[in-house]
């Protein structure tokens, strides 16, 4: 059976700054997770669990994985568009991202991570999602 996904999607607008290049003037590719950050943080506004909302349910989401596929440069100044959405949630949360330039919607960049649940008492990993979640996500997701 096909996972139900939440019907969510953030788009957030950043750019890239001085400190951000490289010696080619161009993005050092260790600074692109700084954007998906960006978008990290407004999609996790929109459902009402900010990293002090995990806090204060007890867990930590910390990122287990990261995968960057790099398509163009991003250069000084340019607008970029960081889209983010929800490509796996029930057992761990898995955020998928596009980079694109905001002018044109060139893509850029696509990017996912991966994140899982550490409860903060015991610091142990779940292998399941915790309720918290759930009931974060229950409003963007589609009727049974």
């Amino acid at each position: 059976m096909k996972p139900v996904l939440p019907k969510l999607e953030v788009v957030t607008r950043t750019q890239a700054e001085f400190y951000d290049l490289d010696p080619m003037n161009i993005v050092w590719h260790g600074n692109h997770a700084r954007f998906l950050e960006v978008g990290r943080r407004a999609l996790l506004a929109r459902i009402d669990y900010g990293y002090d909302a995990m806090k204060a349910s007890g867990f930590s989401w910390p990122v287990v994985d990261l995968h960057i596929h790099y398509i163009r440069p991003i250069t000084l100044g340019l607008p970029i568009e960081v889209v983010t959405t929800i490509a796996e949630w029930e057992n761990r949360l898995k955020l998928a991202f596009v980079l694109r330039n905001a002018d044109t919607q060139e893509r850029l960049g696509r990017a996912s991570t991966i994140q899982v649940a550490v409860d903060l008492r015991t610091e142990t990993m779940l292998w399941e999602t915790p309720l918290v979640l759930r009931e974060k996500l229950a409003p963007f997701l589609p009727p049974r």
